[in-house]
This record gives C-alpha cells, structure tokens and sequence, in this order.
C-alpha cells in the first residue's frame, strides 16, 4: 500500500510542488490547511491527523512568528500565519513522539527547531555579510550553492556525497537547534542546511527545496534519493 503522507500548508495554492512529488515517488498526499480550520479544530483533530498518516512533510512557505522562540519581531518578517504555526508547531510535536517519519523542508526545518525549543535567524541579511548572502531567490529563480555534508549522517547515507549543490529560497534559518537534533549539513556560510534526529525512525529537515530540484541530472537524482528514502520509511511504520 502507498504509505499516506500528511503534508502542511497554510491553503492549497502553493502546496502544488509537494503534492506532485509525493505522488511522483509513491506516496498518497493528505493536506492540512491551517486556514481551512479554526486554531482550536485543527489542535483537537491533532490525534486523528497522526492516526491517519504514516508520515509528516513540512512545506516551505511564509515567516514563522518570533514569539514562538522569545524574540522580538524582526521588521523584515513577513507573511506570519498564526493558525499555521499552531497547527504545525503542535502537529510536528505530535509527530515526535509518537516516532513517526517527519520531512521538513524550508519553512519545515525551521518549525522543526522550534517545534523543540529551538531559535531562528530572523533576517540572515542582518546577521551574516551581504557578501556572503547566498540564500534568497533571485526574482522567481532559485539561487544556488554547495552544502557540506556531514559523514556517517542520515543525509550522507541517503544522497551518497560529501558535497552537493542544492538550490535556496529563503531569509530566516536555524539558529539554536532544537531539542534532540544534531547539525548534518552547512553552507559555506555557515547556515544550517539540514539537521536530524538519529534518536528517531526518521527525522530529517533541509533548508533548501528538494520538491522543486529538477532543472539538471544531479539536482533531479538528489530529489529521487531524498523523498525515496523518507517515502520507504513512512512505508515501514
């Protein structure tokens, strides 16, 4: 049976990408839009959601709010979905201990680190020199850059090489790890790029957007490898 993969979002209209590939590699997608329940349906149904599914994708998208992790709100943070981050703080929680597969990407690696206790980077414009700012998308392409990946990670024994190019999106990043994770890959920078829990059956979240890596043979192999593995463990719960 195709393993059923719940996948976050705020609404449907960008969630397209993560929807495909799931299908795409053999999974059956579920999709739970925090705007299409109130905070408090969406927390009473947090049981059921994991009951229902034998893994948790969580998708890029918008800020998460600074309150999560008691930090003042950075100017710069944008598009901050309230009802999302309950649904996937507390959702991503539930997932943790009940040890099932987790997948998160951008936005997702970050709930992931504050999900336990983590901080974030609000702007990394303003942490790290402009010279140095490799991250953001350059109108509506991706940028792109080398990752550093640790050996003997999870994230080595899936994609098979010490250094990969991948392709970036984003303005905030983890700062203070969350709870249980360990750091598994960096840019050059030094920007978290992907960390993991190995105490877990599967835990494991990039800052880049593997969905949408298609555009040469290596990205289009790193996306096979990266939601193959976490497909086969969903498979396996």
């Amino acid at each position: 049976m195709k393993p059923i993969i719940g996948i976050t979002c705020k609404d449907r209209n960008n969630i397209g990408n993560y929807t495909k590939t799931v299908s795409e590699f053999g999974g059956k997608p579920i999709v739970y839009a925090s705007l299409e329940k109130s905070i408090q349906e969406h927390l009473a149904a947090i049981p059921d959601y994991i009951d229902e599914i034998d893994g948790l994708l969580l998708s890029g998208g918008g800020d998460i709010e600074s309150s999560h992790f008691n930090q003042e709100l950075h100017p710069n943070v944008t598009n901050v979905s309230r009802s999302r981050d309950a649904l996937e703080l507390n959702l991503c929680r539930r997932a943790l201990e009940t040890d099932i597969p987790v997948f998160g990407i951008c936005r997702g690696i970050q709930v992931m680190s504050v999900a336990m206790n983590g901080s974030l980077y609000q702007d990394i414009e303003t942490v790290y020199p402009k010279d140095a700012l490799i991250h953001p998308s350059i109108g509506q392409v991706d940028s792109e850059h080398e990752i550093l990946i640790e050996p003997g990670s999870l994230l080595d024994e899936i994609i098979g090489a010490g250094v990969e190019t991948v392709n970036s999106a984003h303005h905030q990043s983890v700062d203070d790890i969350g709870e249980g994770f360990i750091v598994t890959a960096r840019s050059s920078d030094g920007i978290i790029e992907a960390m993991e829990n190995p105490s877990k059956t599967f835990v494991l979240g990039v800052q880049y957007h593997p969905e949408r890596m298609k555009r040469t043979n290596e990205f289009r192999e790193h996306r096979q490898k990266i939601f193959e593995a976490f497909l086969n463990a969903a498979s396996k719960k």
